[in-house]
């Protein structure tokens, strides 16, 4: 446990002594959802949840951006870095392995994410008055499975690609798509029908849709997008595995 805890301290440290990717990471979601709550902040959903605004279900985009760009740039990059490096390398030869390094590395994402999503709801409650989350305690849950989905498969673009550049390459073509069909930034309710079905195969969508219902009240727990997001992170995390430890340079 020890152990554990250094290298989770280690890897942290290396984000406040190098802040450019940690801040990145954190400061594109967070203006976004300021900008939406500027530009649409006061007006009213619609007949189906009366007396909520825009901004007061702006948190569930917050939790959505934060996960994609964090989960893929954060784990991919990073992780491409230490293979680059042969970092990763190294720790195969110590107590715990390349496993340990990697929960190290994740778990500090997920503290990452966890920190600007809370500073983006506090602004949004200091600045426009945001209603209290129907379920807070189920969409902190919801928010880490969400993550940990983006995070293995960061882990699996870092492992094909495995080297920086090449992962923020493949991110940033992926990071778009998931992200724009995802429901945070536009309602897909307004896409083509074509859109809308592809939407509602990627995991962007599916989380969006299952942290709505903690959020807002009167929605109903999503079980499929439940069961698309548990599926997904056990299928990714097997293969980001399977992809690590069958290059050489791990």
């Amino acid at each position: 446990m020890r152990s554990f805890l250094l290298l989770f301290r280690n890897q942290a440290l290396g984000f406040i002594r190098e802040p450019a990717a940690a801040v990145f990471n954190l400061l594109v979601p967070f203006v976004i959802v300021v900008i939406q709550a500027l530009a649409l902040g006061t007006q009213q959903i619609g007949n189906d949840l009366p007396g909520y605004r825009v901004v007061d279900a702006l948190p569930v985009n917050a939790g959505v951006m934060f996960g994609i760009i964090v989960g893929l740039f954060g784990m991919g990059v990073g992780l491409a870095s230490m293979i680059e490096s042969r970092a990763l390398a190294g720790f195969s030869l110590r107590p715990g392995g390349v496993k340990m390094i990697l929960l190290a590395y994740g778990l500090v994402l997920l503290v990452m994410v966890l920190l600007g999503w809370i500073f983006s709801c506090l602004a949004l409650w200091l600045g426009w008055d945001i209603r209290a989350p129907d379920h807070a305690a189920v969409a902190v849950l919801v928010l880490l499975l969400g993550v940990c989905v983006f995070l293995a498969l960061g882990a699996c673009i870092a492992a094909v690609t495995g080297s920086p550049r090449g992962a923020q390459g493949v991110c940033s073509a992926v990071f778009f798509p998931l992200l724009f069909l995802s429901g945070a930034v536009f309602p897909v309710d307004t896409f083509p029908s074509a859109l809308e079905r592809v939407s509602s195969w990627l995991p962007g969508y599916r989380f969006s849709e299952l942290l709505a219902p903690t959020w807002v009240e009167g929605q109903s727990f999503d079980w499929v997008s439940l069961a698309y997001l548990v599926v997904m992170l056990v299928v990714a995390s097997f293969l980001a595995q399977r992809l690590l430890f069958r290059r050489e340079d791990v």
